[in-house]
């Protein structure tokens, strides 16, 4: 997971609050593509770097591919064992990226044999379910710093 997060820190320059990153391949720190990793930045101080990232990762039963499930034996590229998010911002400042989602839910249908997702309505409630945990976990966090302050919260993160 701490490989997730540290490529998407070297490829999102613009981070700003109410964004959250959705990534999957195994370039930016994935293990497989059905496993989508939901990363959220946590803003503390004014000076619109995040202090820290909360991260879940998710398995999905199907995100497209040459055969559902999204695992086939016999891919010859990445792009036939389903949908790739190298590094999507599924929340851009508060904003749900809904089209943009399903569009690359659905991308790997443009490839021969191969289907986009199966399993839509389950792929967008999971992502929401990812993206709320997520929300929790800042609201956690900001209510250790509340309590401990942010020196020592940060001293322990660290």
């Amino acid at each position: 997971m701490q490989q997730a997060v540290q490529f998407q820190l070297s490829v999102q320059k613009s981070l700003v609050p109410g964004d959250v990153i959705l990534s999957n391949h195994s370039e930016a720190g994935g293990s497989h593509l059905p496993d989508l990793t939901v990363i959220t930045p946590v803003f503390i101080d004014s000076d619109n770097k995040p202090s820290f990232f909360i991260a879940n990762r998710g398995h999905h039963a199907d995100i497209g591919g040459l055969t559902p499930g999204s695992m086939p034996p016999m891919s010859t590229s990445i792009n036939e064992e389903g949908a790739i998010f190298r590094s999507f911002k599924i929340v851009s400042a508060g904003d749900f990226q809904e089209s943009a989602l399903i569009a690359h839910l659905n991308e790997p249908a443009k490839h021969p044999g191969c289907t986009g997702t199966q399993n839509l309505s389950d792929n967008l409630a999971d992502l929401h379910a990812q993206i709320a945990a997520n929300v929790r976990g800042s609201q956690l966090v900001k209510e250790l710093i509340e309590e401990y302050s942010f020196p020592r919260v940060l001293k322990y993160m660290n």
